[in-house]
C-alpha cells in the first residue's frame, strides 16, 4: 500500500513539473509577442513622424521657392537704375565723390602693402636639421636637432640659402661656452627668425645654393651657388637653411667645391682684417715685406700664408713637422717646425719681421714683440674677451638701453653683419679674393669632412687642436617641403 502511495506522489510531482514548464514557455512566448508588438508600434510611430517632418520640410522649401520666384519677378532693373541715378544726382555732392575716391585709393595702397608683407613673412612652419648649443656648458651642450624652425625672408634685402657644406671654427666652441651671449641675447629680441636665447645655431661660414631672394636683392640670384661668412652674434650656418643679408654673400668661385668654399670665408675675414686693415698690407704694399705667420696650417694661417705669398711677401711660418710639406706647397719660403726644435731660438737666428701674425694667443705675445722690427706690426687674430659677457644686472640693463637706442637708428644691424664687433664681415672681401682663387694662388685646405649627423664627433676632433686647415660638415639636400611630410 505504501508503495502505491509513493508511486502516486511521484507521478503527481512529474505532472506538476511538466505543467510549470509549459506555463513558463507560454509566458515567454506571450512576452516576446508583446515586445515585438511594442517595437513595431514604435517603429510605425517614428516612420509616421519622419514622414510628417519630411512633408513639412518639402512644403517649406516649396514656399521659399515660390517666394523667391515672386521676388525675382517683381525685380525690375530699370527701376533700380533710376533710383540709383536719382540718388547720385540729388544726394551725392562733389565732396562726397572726392572723399570716396581718396578712401578707395588709400585702402587700395594699404591692401597692397599688407599683401606684400604677408607674402614675405607668413609661411607654413617648416623644420630643418641644425647643429646647436642648447646651453652654455661647452662641448656637452653641442648636439644635432631635427626640428628647428627654418628661417624665412622678412626683409627685402635678405637671401635664403640651402646649405651644402659648413665649416667648423674653434670660435664655435667658445660660443658654446658663452662667448658673446649678452650681445646675442639682446639682438635676438629684434630678429624675427629667433624665438629665444636657445638653441644657438653654430657655424661661421658655409657654401650653398640660393633658394629665394628678397625684393631688393641685386648681388645674387635664385639658383646661384654662393659662399658666405657671418659674425659671431649672427645665427650660425651649421643648418640646412640660413637667411642672411645679401651684403654677406658672394658668388662661389667655380674652382672650389662646396666643401672647399665652406672652410675659407670666415678665416678670410680674419686674415684680411689682420693683414689689410691692421697691418696695411695688400697687393701694392707687400712686395719684399718679411711676414711671420704662427701656426701656418690653422684655418687663418692657411689663408694668411697664401695671401702674403700672392702679394709678393716673404713668408716664415711655424708648424708641426707633419704639416711642413703642405705649408711649403702653399707658398711659405721659410718653415720652422716647433716639435723638432725651439722655434724661439730659431727665430733669433733670423732677421726680424715687418709683420707678425699671432694666431695662437697671448702665450706668444712677448715673443712676437721681441722678433718684430721697431715700427713693425704685431696682430693677434684670436678672439678677445667681450666686456659685455661679464656685465651684471645693473650694467646689463644700461647695455640693453644702449642697444635699443642704437638699433632704433641703425635699423637692425644683424642683417648687414656690421656694427657690433671689431671684425668687419662682408661679401666684398670674398669678391676681392675671387681672382686669387681662379688663378690657383688661394686654395682651400679641408682637414676632414663629416656628415651633419656626426657633428659631435667633428667638434671633438676640432677641440683637440690637431686639424690642418678646417673641418667641414656636409648637409644632404632636402627640400623644405619634405619637413611637412615628416621625412628624415
Amino acid at each position: 500500500m505504501d508503495h502505491l502511495i509513493f508511486l502516486a506522489q511521484e507521478r503527481l510531482e512529474s505532472t506538476q513539473v511538466t505543467l510549470n514548464s509549459a506555463a513558463s514557455q507560454v509566458s515567454r512566448g506571450l512576452s516576446s509577442v508583446s515586445n515585438g508588438a511594442q517595437t513595431a508600434f514604435h517603429n510605425s510611430i517614428s516612420a509616421i513622424r519622419n514622414q510628417r517632418v519630411g512633408r513639412e520640410v518639402a512644403e517649406r522649401l516649396r514656399d521659399y521657392a515660390a517666394q523667391l520666384r515672386e521676388a525675382l519677378s517683381a525685380f525690375k532693373p530699370a527701376e533700380v537704375y533710376d533710383r540709383v541715378f536719382i540718388f547720385f544726382v540729388t544726394e551725392v555732392t562733389r565732396t562726397h565723390i572726392y572723399f570716396g575716391g581718396a578712401c578707395f585709393f588709400v585702402g587700395g595702397i594699404f591692401g597692397i602693402l599688407m599683401g606684400m608683407r604677408l607674402r614675405h613673412s607668413i609661411v607654413a612652419p617648416q623644420q630643418m636639421r641644425a647643429v646647436v648649443a642648447n646651453s652654455y656648458r661647452g662641448m656637452e651642450a653641442i648636439g644635432v636637432v631635427e626640428d628647428l624652425l627654418a628661417p624665412r625672408i622678412v626683409e627685402p634685402r635678405q637671401v635664403l640659402i640651402q646649405v651644402k657644406a659648413a665649416g667648423i671654427d674653434y670660435l664655435d666652441i667658445k660660443i658654446s661656452e658663452g662667448y658673446g651671449r649678452v650681445l646675442r641675447h639682446q639682438l635676438n629680441k629684434y630678429n624675427p627668425n629667433t624665438e629665444d636665447e636657445f638653441p644657438v645655431v653654430l657655424g661661421r661660414d658655409c657654401s650653398g645654393v640660393v633658394v629665394a631672394v628678397g625684393t631688393e636683392v641685386t648681388r645674387v640670384e635664385q639658383g646661384e651657388e654662393v659662399w658666405l661668412a657671418v659674425p659671431f652674434y649672427h645665427p650660425g650656418t651649421l643648418s640646412e637653411y640660413v637667411v642672411v643679408s645679401e651684403e654677406l654673400v658672394a658668388s662661389k668661385p667655380s674652382q672650389l667645391t662646396f666643401e672647399g668654399a665652406a672652410v675659407l670665408p670666415y678665416s678670410l675675414m680674419i686674415a684680411w682684417d689682420a693683414l689689410v686693415t691692421q697691418a696695411g698690407l695688400g697687393p701694392d704694399t707687400t712686395t719684399g715685406k718679411r711676414v711671420l705667420v704662427h701656426a701656418g696650417v690653422s684655418g687663418v694661417g692657411v689663408v694668411a700664408v697664401q695671401l702674403v705669398r700672392a702679394w709678393g711677401g716673404i713668408v716664415t711660418t711655424t708648424v708641426s713637422s707633419r704639416a711642413a710639406s703642405l705649408v711649403h706647397m702653399l707658398g711659405a719660403q721659410d718653415i720652422i717646425t716647433y716639435d723638432n726644435s725651439n722655434f724661439d731660438k730659431e727665430l733669433l737666428l733670423r732677421e726680424k719681421y715687418d709683420v707678425i701674425l699671432n694666431t695662437v694667443g697671448e702665450v706668444l705675445h712677448d715673443s712676437c714683440l721681441k722678433h718684430c722690427i721697431p715700427g713693425g706690426t704685431v696682430v693677434t687674430t684670436t678672439s678677445a674677451h667681450l666686456a659685455s659677457d661679464s656685465y651684471g644686472y645693473i650694467s646689463g640693463g644700461f647695455y640693453s638701453l644702449y642697444m635699443r637706442a642704437r638699433l632704433f637708428f641703425t635699423k637692425a644691424p644683424w642683417l648687414t653683419g656690421g656694427g657690433w664687433g671689431k671684425l668687419d664681415v662682408n661679401g666684398h672681401v670674398l669678391e676681392e679674393v675671387g681672382p686669387l682663387v681662379a688663378s690657383g694662388q688661394l686654395q682651400a685646405v679641408v682637414d676632414k669632412a663629416y656628415s651633419a649627423q656626426d657633428a659631435e664627433v667633428a667638434f671633438t676632433h676640432v677641440a683637440k687642436g690637431e686639424q690642418v686647415g678646417k673641418t667641414v660638415l656636409r648637409f644632404r639636400a632636402r627640400p623644405l617641403a619634405a619637413r611637412m611630410e615628416g621625412s628624415s
